[in-house]
């Protein structure tokens, strides 16, 4: 293996990460995250505890952008450095060993990935270690691997539930091969039960509330809905969201990448060099059929790639021994389609260099139609700020008697965690809010005889529950156009039951 480019590579991907990471803003899952770190605890409606608490490490630097992203950054950098790993072991020399690396660091759904705190952040390190490990395992029947891959399970767990269907995939992809030859060892016993009792604490928790991760998926699925741009990637229809799955295969993972990451899917399914990984390809078969059949978003089978990717340039290095220009041909636009494809998924362009290089690229700005941000994650990462003090505007206009009793309730968690990431500066309390983990953290002692409601998803329920309903105002961004359009402010008042009764019927679980 190649160690010296790996290195660098590794530390030049998470520099890139940190230097950039300041750009935007907060995303909104990570101002929920700040709010669970203030508020620590073994689990969470709709996540494990990792990002609540790589949250709360940040807390001494005031949760600043670079600080909050720091370890996703790092992640990053190490699965550029295990991509060339996993290169080697395949038998990969340096030329496929450096191109394996550079296109995982150059993948766009990656790029995201490593400049923002997700559930999903940690996926692409902890599933390439994960396979990394089992193929060392394989390999070598050295059952010290077991350590490391139990030990990767439950750090990948602790991040995001997802890490079950990884191992469920490459348990059933050696149970259908002849390497299932590990699986009958003690080794691989006392990792399993290792597992298991780590991860029991978060499983009491999800047992003791009811599970509600499982209520979270289902109103994931049923809380689909078009971005305010018209663009639609998720459906609850399975056949319709079927199709969209495959087509962000094909866009998250660079569509000029497409048959280096097929080929390495086919080397190991039928390349008699690489029978011994063959439990790859099964796998990466299984999560697609999975991800299918449980109507799962495009990025739920993200770090799975890795090894694809790292499986194709090694079979092209070999396949293309005699004609190095076709290699180079092919490396060249990978590679610089991957770099004009990275300002759409890492900041290193502002929100306004941003729209104008759309623009350049047809993106936007057609049909004399005005150019806007239409990439719709960048678009979560701004107006947050601007949300609360339009909030403070119309709160601070309410006589002083109300405003003592009036709560301010968000129908997401987003925006109540922005409310209470940025409000103090403008004088608002604490915000309370029905979905997820905020629904838990309950109604704050509101009676609900006054409630300033923000967003329309949940309108028409308000004014079953309230008797009388005003439009008190309205917030705009012109940054978040692709995700939104304007967010009414009500003004709530005449509930039909004091508020910690109704609260139930405000609840929501889903994303």
């Amino acid at each position: 293996m190649d160690k010296r480019f790996a290195s660098a590579l590794g530390i030049l991907t998470a520099a890139i990460h940190l230097a950039v990471s300041w750009r935007y803003g907060y995303y909104r899952d990570e101002l929920y995250f700040i709010a669970c770190a203030k508020r620590l605890a073994l689990g969470y409606v709709d996540m494990p505890p990792l990002t609540a608490l790589v949250s709360w490490l940040a807390a001494p630097a005031h949760y600043e952008l670079v600080a909050l992203r720091l370890t996703v950054a790092i992640a990053a950098g190490v699965t550029a450095y295990l991509a060339c790993a996993i290169a080697a072991e395949l038998g990969g020399r340096a030329w496929s060993q450096r191109l394996a690396g550079l296109t995982v660091a150059l993948t766009p759904a990656y790029l995201f990935l490593g400049a923002t705190l997700t559930t999903t952040s940690y996926e692409p390190m902890t599933w390439a270690l994960a396979v990394y490990a089992t193929m060392r395992l394989v390999r070598s029947r050295d059952a010290r691997w077991w350590i490391a891959i139990a030990a990767t399970v439950t750090f990948g767990l602790y991040g995001k539930y997802s890490m079950f269907l990884l191992a469920a995939a490459v348990l059933a992809g050696l149970l259908l091969t002849p390497e299932r030859a590990v699986l009958r060892t003690r080794a691989f016993a006392m990792a399993a039960l290792g597992t298991v009792v780590l991860l029991a604490p978060n499983m009491w928790w999800q047992a003791v509330h009811g599970f509600p991760m499982v209520a979270v998926l289902r109103g994931d699925v049923l809380g689909r809905h078009a971005f305010h741009s018209g663009m639609q990637f998720e459906f609850r229809q399975p056949l319709v969201n079927s199709g969209a799955f495959f087509l962000e295969q094909l866009l998250f993972f660079n569509p000029v990448a497409i048959p280096v990451w097929l080929a390495g899917a086919a080397a190991l399914w039928f390349a008699p060099r690489f029978r011994s990984y063959q439990f790859i390809a099964i796998a990466f078969a299984l999560l697609l059929a999975a991800a299918v059949l449980l109507n799962g978003k495009g990025y739920y089978i993200a770090g799975i790639y890795t090894p694809l990717i790292c499986a194709g340039w090694v079979a092209l290095e070999r396949a293309w021994s005699a004609r190095p220009g076709w290699r180079a041909i092919a490396a060249t636009m990978v590679l610089v389609s991957a770099v004009l494809l990275a300002p759409f998924t890492i900041p290193v362009l502002s929100a306004q260099g941003l729209i104008g290089y759309s623009r350049l690229l047809g993106v936007t700005g057609r049909n004399q139609e005005p150019a806007r941000l239409v990439q719709p994650l960048f678009a979560d990462e701004f107006g947050w700020q601007g949300l609360a003090r339009r909030v403070a505007d119309v709160y601070n206009q309410l006589p002083p008697e109300r405003r003592r009793r009036t709560a301010i309730f968000s129908d997401t968690y987003a925006g109540a965690a922005a409310i209470e990431f940025y409000g103090p500066q403008y004088g608002l309390p604490q915000p309370i809010s029905a979905q997820n983990q905020y629904y838990l953290w309950g109604t704050g002692g509101y009676d609900g005889s006054s409630v300033l409601a923000i967003g329309a998803s949940q309108a028409d329920l308000l004014r079953v529950l309230f008797r009388r309903v005003v439009l008190a105002g309205t917030f705009v961004d012109p940054l978040r156009w692709a995700i939104d359009g304007p967010t009414p402010i009500f003004l709530c008042t005449q509930p039909i039951a004091p508020l910690k009764e109704l609260w139930p019927r405000l609840r929501w679980y889903g994303a």
